[in-house]
């Protein structure tokens, strides 16, 4: 891509790479978000206890495995017992969980794709089922050996990673690749 961005004289050939929003420039991500999100206050709940220990903004704000922010939505009493950490978002009840203890066991390896977007419009045609394909839950290179059964006509799949992962989070995107190829990519419902 890069060599294309040379060829047609692109401002962005000689800038580093990124997978987060850079191409909004210098935008204060959280006024961002703000400003076309707005906010929606939810329960913080301990992950383990499920005792409520403060209240979130919304939770677009915050991602599985983020301590930064955390701090100043907590009671008082529960700042200085952390460092805390996102561990699950429940979408549905608009509840955000957060540990003490992102070291332990938070890794799953099944989700539930919905909403899925193929490329070619529709799912592709499989030679086994479930089809095995790799997939991403996050940006950057790395990606998942996965069984992935599609269902609903193409719009939901059940994954079975190859890993573990303890980043799956409900409202995140996974993509499906073949090799190189991506096939579509598809909303996380489920990552128990």
């Amino acid at each position: 891509m890069r060599s294309l961005a040379q060829q047609y004289g692109l401002p962005t050939v000689a800038r580093g790479d990124s997978q987060g929003i850079c191409f909004l420039g210098r935008v204060n991500y959280d006024a961002f978000l703000r400003s076309h999100l707005g906010e929606s206050s939810g329960e913080l709940r301990e992950l383990e206890s499920g005792e409520l220990i403060g209240t979130h903004r919304g939770l677009w704000y915050h991602t599985i495995g983020q301590r930064r922010g955390l701090g100043p939505l907590l009671t008082d009493v529960h700042v200085a017992r952390g460092p805390w950490y996102v561990a699950r978002k429940d979408v549905r009840a608009n509840v955000l969980y957060a540990t003490r203890d992102y070291a332990g066991d938070n890794r799953r390896d099944r989700f539930r794709a919905e909403a899925i977007s193929w490329v070619a419009g529709r799912p592709p045609t499989p030679s086994a089922t479930p089809m095995r394909l790799r997939v991403k839950v996050r940006h950057g290179a790395h990606s998942h050996a996965a069984e992935v059964e599609v269902s609903a006509g193409g719009a939901e799949a059940d994954v079975r990673l190859a890993s573990r992962d303890k980043g799956l989070a409900e409202g995140q995107f996974a993509a499906f690749y073949d090799g190189d190829v991506c096939l579509g990519s598809g909303v996380i419902s489920d990552a128990a």
